[in-house]
């Protein structure tokens, strides 16, 4: 039976993304952070000397938009973009604390009227049985 041949070789991407986050003086932690992912994937990655998927690679250019995808994915081309689309962008603008604030208070008025719902529910049945034991 055939076995695929494991490589003790690092990912080119990795090894790319190493040299971005050494530039930016990032670390694994923070590019997760920024980039929305889970906490361990990229310390997993670089030890396990495995790729990205795609949808983890648009997350990280999504959050460092002065990185150059092309560079990143192929190795073609300057690190960083000629004209980045904006700065980094901090890890939660104060756009998403007031998105995230709003959310927060949607659930909070959901879970009241939740409760007050069952809280009737409740009361509605107690008073049928309160009525049936009257009249039987």
């Amino acid at each position: 039976m055939k076995t695929k041949k494991e490589s003790t070789e690092t990912p080119q991407i990795l090894v790319r993304l190493q040299q971005f986050m050494d530039h930016e003086k990032l670390t694994a932690y923070q590019v997760n952070k920024d980039s929305g992912l889970c906490k361990g994937l990229l310390i997993n990655a670089f030890t396990n000397q495995r790729g990205l998927t795609t949808s983890t690679l648009e997350a990280i250019l999504n959050a460092y938009p002065q990185l150059n995808a092309n560079w990143l994915i192929v190795g073609r081309g300057e690190m960083l973009n000629a004209e980045p689309d904006a700065a980094v962008p901090p890890s939660v603008t104060e756009k998403h604390i007031q998105d995230l604030d709003a959310l927060q208070k949607q659930c909070v008025e959901m879970i009241k009227s939740i409760q007050q719902m069952k809280l009737k529910t409740q009361e509605d049945a107690d008073a049928r049985l309160l009525d049936n034991l009257l009249k039987g």
